[in-house]
């Protein structure tokens, strides 16, 4: 991500609850993250996201939204257990829990 460029905490609030809407209608999470980050790029903000997007084409679901910190490297742990699980609606409510973290926590 661009060092002068970063995501308030509502954007990312938004951004987890987005990606858990889409995990909840049973949308693979890798193809959910890309179609929400593909949205998130137009208007003039693909320097925002270009690394993320390149990272979940490379690396995978948790290196992008550490990338965008959205997450920090001890939800990264977590989630990726949950992601083991193959539970889109235990999925779908930890990102929803993480987005009412981060709108209470800040970023």
């Amino acid at each position: 991500m661009a060092r002068n460029e970063s995501l308030a905490r509502e954007e990312k609030a938004r951004l987890l609850r987005g990606l858990a809407f889409k995990i909840h209608r049973k949308q693979p999470c890798p193809q959910a993250l890309d179609e929400l980050l593909g949205e998130e790029s137009r208007g003039g903000r693909h320097r925002l996201f270009k690394e993320a997007i390149d990272l979940l084409a490379e690396e995978g679901v948790l290196p992008a939204l550490i990338a965008l910190d959205l997450i920090g490297a001890e939800a990264a742990a977590v989630l990726a257990a949950v992601i083991d699980a193959n539970d889109h609606r235990l999925l779908s409510a930890a990102l929803g829990r993480l987005a009412d973290h981060v709108e209470r926590e800040g970023s």
